[in-house]
Formats: structure tokens, sequence, C-alpha cells
């Protein structure tokens, strides 16, 4: 999708929740700080207006992957959908990478919202289609393409992340150890 895009469904997003007289004001999290936890019950999601999270989870061996980040304007989407739509406990974690600015919306609010307004049900919609392109773009990735080419399809594809994040986060998203991330960026 195309960065002009992307930009503008945020702007559109923002501004249509700006009509509506949410709970909720928009709240910090500090780095480190969860949005929601393992086990948590998920009745919140959140919209992100700045910063970085990331979702985390452990695989059966106890190793913790990071699956998902979060940040403006591509992913500002933040919740374990999962648990969200299914009313289940979170399979992950979330948490704030660094200072990050966003706004709650309580699970209750959010049907309401979808019942009540027309146009944020389409924006919704509309983000979970791409939401899922995401998704199936990703599991494609991990099935075609190899280490050096997923590390580098991710460099050009998201070059401001690349400079935030920590290689061992960059390593884990892309399903791939730290050192073998670090011998193949040595080699480009």
């Amino acid at each position: 999708m195309d960065r002009q895009k992307i930009i503008s469904r945020f702007e559109h997003t923002l501004s249509l929740i700006d009509t509506f007289d949410l709970h909720n004001e928009p709240v910090v999290l500090k780095k480190g700080e969860l949005f929601i936890d393992y086990g948590e019950k998920n009745k919140k999601l959140g919209i992100l207006l700045d910063g970085l999270l990331y979702a985390s989870y452990l695989s059966d061996s106890g190793t913790e992957w990071v699956s998902r980040f979060f940040f403006p304007p591509n992913n500002f989407i933040v919740s374990n959908h999962r648990g969200f739509v299914l009313g289940k406990d979170s399979t992950e974690a979330i948490r704030a990478y660094e200072d990050s600015r966003l706004i709650f919306i309580e699970k209750d609010e959010f049907k309401t919202l979808l019942d009540e307004n027309h146009k944020f049900e389409r924006t919704v919609r509309i983000l979970a289609e791409e939401s899922y392109i995401q998704a199936m773009d990703r599991i494609h990735s991990f099935q075609s393409l190899n280490a050096e080419q997923r590390i580098r399809k991710f460099f050009v594809e998201y070059p401001e992340l690349a400079q935030k994040l920590q290689r061992q986060h960059i390593a884990s998203y892309l399903g791939i150890h730290r050192n073998i991330l670090t011998r193949i960026l040595y080699k480009l």
C-alpha cells in the first residue's frame, strides 16, 4: 500500500474518533509499560497516536517472540484481536517500546460505536481488511523467503522502524536468531 494512502487512512480514523465523546482521554504509556499482559482479559483496544509498541508471545519452549509492532501511521490499532473479539485471555503481551500516547476504547464502547456510526463501522472494516492482508503477506514471507530476503524486505519496507529497534527485536520479529541477523547485516 502506498505511503500516502496509509497516512490518509490514519488521519481519517483520528478525525472520525475526534467526533466521538469517548469515555477515556489519551494516556501515555512509558517505555516498558504494558498495554496488556499474558493471560489478561482483553476488554480494550488502543488507537496509537504516537510512539511505538510491540506484541510478543511465548512459544511452547518458553521463548518469547515478537509478533507485531504498532506504530502510526502504518499499524496504529493496538489490540490482541483474538482476545478482544472472542473474549478470551490474551495470548500476547503488548508493551511500549518507547514512550507512547494512545486512546483506550473499552469493548462495550467499541461495540456501541460500531452499532451507531456507519462511518466508524466502515473504517473498522477497511482497517481489518488491511490488517488481514498484512498478516497474509507476513505468512507468505515466512513460507517463501529465506532469512536474508526477509531481512532485506523488512529494511526496505520499514526503514524508520529499523532505525529505532534493537537487533534482537528485529531478529525475533523475522523469526531468526540475532547472530544470523548480525552476520547478514554485516554482509550487506
